[in-house]
């Protein structure tokens, strides 16, 4: 059935061009022979048209007129079109290396240089000017990458592993390889390639690195990558009719659309607008259109039978709009073999040449031309070219032709190019957003708590009383200190519940209050699970601190008298007095054991003593004062003591 198929297709063929070759009359045919066939054409931003023929490269005004040419010593392959690289460079494919042309400077034309020459079969290229790199896939070779310096970059083949893992070319690995030219999309910054299994590549512009590797191979091994600088890659499978749109950021295909015939030569590269939308015309004479999520628009929605689009339009200048070209046939005969449908058609009768904008469907221009007619098109220059629907299709989207809108600037092409590229959202939390909310609310408290832990660690950790001592230790002193202020307050309750409160119980209480202060003071400071305070900033001492050996006591007599006993105790009770002396004033405190304890509440008695001496100031006569030194406050009188028994 097969063989059947392809037999009768090549009878087809044959048939239609003696077909065409025995309707021509003698004079054209002479006519065509002498004329030249311009390459695929490129519509660059000065709305020039730039082509090549045979051994010269042509820079064609939109009239039609030639601005300026120049001669190649290699001919050019009219299969693909110039490539602007920036810089006013072009590279062009010349036989099997690509020349580099520069624009004339001040009327002066300089000699086309070679750019790369591999000594094989090149099957495409591709220009990224916002990375200054040319790609180019070399037959039986592989993807090479070169800077404008003509420096190579790096080198990827279809045949990758990772982590011991096959990535590309499954089925036949010793033979597989690139079949097609490379394809950037300037909004993910990628090359899309296929391999000749049906596989589509996308690697990184910066290495050989691969984002993702899509199978075709189930529809059919033949199709034609186009990107859509919009966050998709459209692939279109001639043979099948059928349009695919893939994620470019996964490889996932997102819908896929059938239309109606394609041609395999040409006519099966769409074109996107500013709008996202993606037309290509097809051999039912129908232009398909479709959204960025799939929607379909036909134009026109009632097309004539015999007639067909076998070019694939063009985008106008503002990018709003494409220019479509129609052939009108003496006759066409559709033929459906499997999932294959063949068209054959009849001498052309004229081309409508429309200007359609596909998101509204509506149709801005529309003219027709005939083979006599388009002398009156187009300047003289081009009567030495062949014209047909193509060539004249892009000379009329150069001239603008019945255009209304405004011409895009550089800046506005910038600033739309990648204007409908939604970036890939991952879902990281699946379930209620709410539920997601607490949990993300919940992990932040969490987080502040160990930071604020954290940080009090540090803080603690820098305290002095820890800084060489056990943290056992720190412990055991922060509880006696607690104890110890419990059973202060528990005095001082008692004492203020005693009936008898005289000035000896009085003094007492004010003394445990004292040392209860001091206490805290302690479990504030020192041995507190912040961080040191230093004592001599955060207190003003109003009365001069004495550090000697000796205590002074103060008090008023009833006669309203001060009287001062400076009192000094022995040698051996002069370090417990110190170390009371610290103990109030907390500023210097050096025991961490239970010893400071005892120190403490011998303090505390010696206080109690020192008290009751200086309150027993009934017992004492005149006399007594004067032998022992008490000074009256009317004359300065200092009492040294001597012995036991003045204090006795």
């Amino acid at each position: 059935m097969v063989d059947l198929r392809f037999f009768f297709v090549f009878l087809m063929i044959i048939f239609f061009f003696i077909f065409s070759t025995y309707s021509q009359s003698p004079d054209q045919t002479m006519e065509n022979k002498s004329l030249r066939v311009l390459s695929k054409t490129l519509i660059a931003d000065d709305g020039r048209v730039y082509a090549c023929s045979d051994n010269d490269f042509f820079s064609f005004e939109s009239n039609g007129s030639i601005a300026w040419s120049v001669h190649m010593d290699f001919k050019c392959n009219t299969g693909f079109s110039p490539v602007y690289s920036g810089f006013n460079q072009m590279l062009v494919l010349t036989e099997n290396r690509i020349l580099r042309i520069d624009f004339p400077r001040n009327g002066t034309k300089s000699e086309p240089e070679t750019f790369f020459d591999p000594g094989e079969t090149i099957l495409g290229f591709a220009v990224s000017i916002s990375s200054s790199s040319v790609y180019i896939t070399v037959k039986d070779h592989g993807l090479y990458a070169y800077n404008m310096l003509r420096q190579q970059l790096w080198i990827a083949e279809p045949k990758t592993e990772r982590f011991g893992y096959r990535l590309g070319c499954r089925k036949d690995y010793e033979n597989c390889k690139f079949d097609s030219g490379p394809v950037i999309d300037s909004c993910e910054a990628s090359i899309y390639i296929s391999n000749n299994e049906g596989e589509l590549y996308s690697l990184s512009l910066r290495g050989t690195y691969y984002q993702w590797i899509q199978d075709l191979s189930v529809i059919d091994r033949f199709f034609t990558v186009t990107p859509g600088n919009n966050g998709l890659v459209y692939v279109v499978f001639p043979t099948k009719s059928l349009v695919l749109a893939l994620d470019s950021f996964s490889g996932n295909i997102l819908w896929q659309k059938t239309v109606g015939p394609l041609s395999e030569s040409s006519g099966s590269l769409p074109v996107i607008d500013t709008n996202s939308w993606v037309s290509i015309g097809s051999l039912d004479g129908t232009l398909y259109s479709f959204s960025r999520i799939g929607e379909l628009h036909k134009i026109p929605e009632n097309v004539e039978a015999d007639s067909m689009i076998q070019v694939e339009p063009l985008l106008d200048c503002s990018g709003n709009a494409v220019y479509v070209s129609q052939t009108k046939l003496e006759g066409k005969t559709d033929l459906v073999i499997g999932d294959s449908t063949f068209v054959s058609a009849k001498k052309p009768e004229t081309a409508v040449f429309s200007l359609v904008v596909p998101e509204t469907r509506s149709i801005h221009w529309s003219h027709s031309y005939s083979d006599q007619s388009r002398s009156l098109l187009l300047d003289e220059d081009l009567q030495h070219f062949v014209l047909d629907e193509r060539i004249v299709l892009a000379f009329i989207a150069a001239s603008n032709s019945g255009n209304p809108f405004r011409c895009r600037s550089k800046h506005d092409k910038l600033s739309s190019s990648c204007s409908f590229a939604e970036p890939e959202h991952l879902d990281i939390y699946i379930g209620n957003e709410r539920t997601i909310i607490w949990f993300l609310l919940f992990e932040f408290v969490i987080i502040v708590l160990f930071a604020a832990l954290v940080r009090f660690c540090f803080m603690f950790w820098k305290k002095q009383k820890l800084q060489g001592r056990p943290f056992s230790a720190f412990l055991d002193k922060r509880r006696l200190l607690h104890r110890k202020r419990r059973e202060i307050d528990r005095t001082i309750t008692r004492l203020q519940n005693e009936s008898t409160a005289d000035e000896l119980s009085v003094d007492k209480i004010n003394d445990l209050v004292q040392e209860r202060e001091n206490v805290k003071r302690k479990l504030s400071s020192t041995y507190s699970l912040g961080r040191d305070i230093d004592a001599s900033k955060s207190k003003d001492h109003v009365l001069p601190l004495y550090g000697g050996g000796s205590r002074s006591l103060s008090f008023r007599n009833r006669e309203n008298e001060s009287i001062t006993i400076f009192q000094t105790h022995r040698h051996e009770s002069s370090s417990s007095s110190e170390e009371s002396y610290r103990d109030q004033h907390y500023d210097d405190d050096d025991d961490d054991g239970v010893a400071d304890d005892e120190n403490d509440e011998g303090d505390l008695k010696r206080k109690q003593n020192g008290k009751f001496l200086a309150h027993s100031e009934g017992s004492f006569s005149d006399d007594d004062y004067e032998s022992c030194g008490i000074a009256s406050s009317r004359r300065s009188t200092y009492l040294k003591k001597r012995s036991l028994s003045c204090r006795d």
